[in-house]
């Protein structure tokens, strides 16, 4: 299937992104390919979710908060577990099937990508669904992972780990680490290089990304070469410092036209990360592992950040970023102008997604030179 934008979008997009200054941290910020108006949403997405936008309106303030009922986790399983992407790979891409044991004994489904021009001892993607820890799958990211891949020609492994509220914390955590020890010790036979194993993680993902990387580095084994963080979780119980204050709608810039949906989407996530400590099954989400902003960055591996100009996890995102770069950690940083949340589960759809893969495409090929 074909794009559903123009090679020119997508050129445009590079053409008018700049450089600015935020919290004292350097951000490569992609503005709208056609479009200058301030705070407004990307008219692509705004099509997509006009109707929802206008449902919105209409629903009751107490459908807004996260129902973690049974019922109302299968609804936003469903919800999350949506494929929006469009196939746009055309090279062949071989997808290997394997499973790696946890500390447990459970066996935990992890697939492996290799393009047809792979490359010779090549440099390692290991990419973690996100879904508010209960939900998505490595299906929703297929596309982007085998984006990186075709764009690359390096190796990628995606893993299916196992999803509270089923399975409490730290089960999910501990199988994706589990999973990237598997990777370290049999890359080299897979044809990687276990010395450039970059781990990579989308909103929840990124959760358990940073948990990954924080117990490699204090394991002092390093594993990761590096770590990319799409709009990640990282500051669950809103800890305060000079970097992130209390959360405030007024740290978005919203086009009139478009500010009372996209105030509705800002409250309706606010309501639904208020139930996740209940959904982890635990009552301490103000440990390192599950906040890791609380936590001194200093000396971590290169790290990619991503977010949207009008993600609810923006404040908190751009505030990471702010803390590791004064830590001295080499911070590369892409806010998206016009989006919210997930953009990377648009492949196809929306040529920022595309741009993102590319950006982050780049940033593994620069590091692990």
């Amino acid at each position: 299937m074909s794009r559903r934008y123009s090679q020119e979008l997508l050129n445009k997009i590079v053409e008018r992104q700049e450089v600015v200054h935020i919290k004292g941290a350097k951000v490569l910020i992609k503005n709208l390919p056609d479009s200058d108006e301030k705070g407004a949403m990307d008219p692509r997405l705004y099509r997509d979710m006009k109707k929802q936008l206008t449902l919105m309106k209409f629903m009751p303030k107490s459908m807004m908060k996260m129902d973690t009922s049974p019922k109302g986790i299968e609804k936003l399983r469903k919800m999350f577990g949506e494929i929006k992407s469009t196939p746009i790979v055309e090279k062949k891409i071989d997808i290997i099937r394997e499973s790696v044991a946890a500390a447990d004994g459970y066996k935990v489904p992890v697939r492996i990508y290799k393009s047809e021009t792979m490359k010779e001892n090549a440099p390692i993607l290991y990419f973690i669904h996100g879904g508010g820890f209960f939900g998505g799958s490595p299906d929703v990211v297929e596309e982007l992972v085998k984006l990186i891949v075709e764009k690359t020609d390096i190796l990628a492994f995606s893993v299916d780990y196992r999803l509270a509220p089923e399975n409490p914390y730290p089960t999910g955590h501990e199988d994706c680490y589990s999973v990237l020890e598997w990777i370290y010790e049999n890359a080299e036979k897979l044809g990687g290089d276990n010395k450039n194993i970059f781990v990579a993680g989308d909103s929840a993902g990124g959760n358990l990304t940073q948990y990954c990387t924080t117990r490699d580095f204090e394991a002092k084994t390093g594993m990761v070469k590096g770590q990319l963080l799409l709009y990640p979780t990282v500051n669950m119980i809103g800890a305060e410092d000079e970097f992130f204050k209390k959360w405030s709608m007024d740290e978005y810039e919203m086009a009139p036209k478009h500010r009372a949906g996209l105030e509705m989407m800002l409250g309706m996530f606010s309501g639904m990360t208020g139930g996740l400590e209940d959904i982890l099954g635990t009552s301490d989400a103000s440990n390192q592992y599950l906040t890791p902003y609380i936590r001194d960055p200093k000396g971590l591996p290169p790290t990619f950040i991503t977010v949207g100009e009008h993600d609810y996890l923006k404040v908190e995102c751009l505030a990471y970023a702010a803390k590791l770069a004064k830590a001295g950690v080499d911070t590369t940083t892409v806010l998206y102008k016009g989006f919210g949340h997930a953009y990377g589960d648009n492949i196809g759809v929306y040529p920022q997604s595309e741009d993102c893969a590319i950006e982050m495409g780049n940033f593994i090929l620069k590091y692990s030179k």
